[in-house]
């Protein structure tokens, strides 16, 4: 009785391991598409996340076009992994619960008005954000940053930013305004 019941459970745990290595894995991605997708943020880029947003959250507060939607012009944040930009428009969620990138949602005409020429004119109930550098260094910067919400509605603060106390502290240098 003992060899029938050894017998049948080497049968078993036989099927089980034949069973468990012949199924397919659940997703299509390699390893390098998983590493990529987890990547960290470096201490650096989180410095820099952190200036980014900090730049477009006051120039928002000093004017812009509505929260019904925020776009954010990727490719002016430089130095930035896709995954760091990503956690700015993250970040900017505190603004508006819709934040996209610009070049995802330019088209749509539900966010965006253009002429008949095909030039954007204004936003719709909301704002469009990015930033142009001037200087950067690990503790000083100084960075303009752009809350656009038509051809005659924008703002372009200039900020002296000095990293401080685990955070970026923004002096405004010159307003700007259209």
């Amino acid at each position: 009785m003992k060899k029938i019941l050894l017998a049948l459970l080497i049968c078993i745990l036989t099927s089980i391991a034949i069973g468990c290595t012949s199924q397919q894995p659940l997703t299509n991605q390699n390893p390098t598409e998983t590493k990529n997708a987890t990547q960290e943020i470096s201490s650096e880029e989180r410095k820099r996340i952190d200036l980014y947003v900090s730049a477009m959250k006051a120039a928002f507060k000093e004017e812009n076009g509505g929260n019904g939607f925020i776009s954010v012009e990727l490719d002016t944040l430089e130095s930035l992994s896709d995954e760091a930009k990503n956690e700015v428009l993250k970040d900017l969620s505190v603004l508006s619960s819709n934040v996209y990138d610009f070049k995802e949602v330019k088209n749509d005409s539900a966010k965006f008005k253009y002429d008949d020429n095909g030039n954007l004119q204004c936003t719709i109930d909301g704002t469009l954000l990015s930033i142009r550098f001037q200087e950067y260094s690990d503790n000083e910067s100084i960075i303009e940053a752009t809350s656009w919400f038509g051809n005659l509605g924008a703002v372009f603060p200039k900020y002296k930013a000095t990293y401080k106390d685990d955070g970026w502290q923004l002096e405004i240098l010159e307003m700007a305004i259209s």
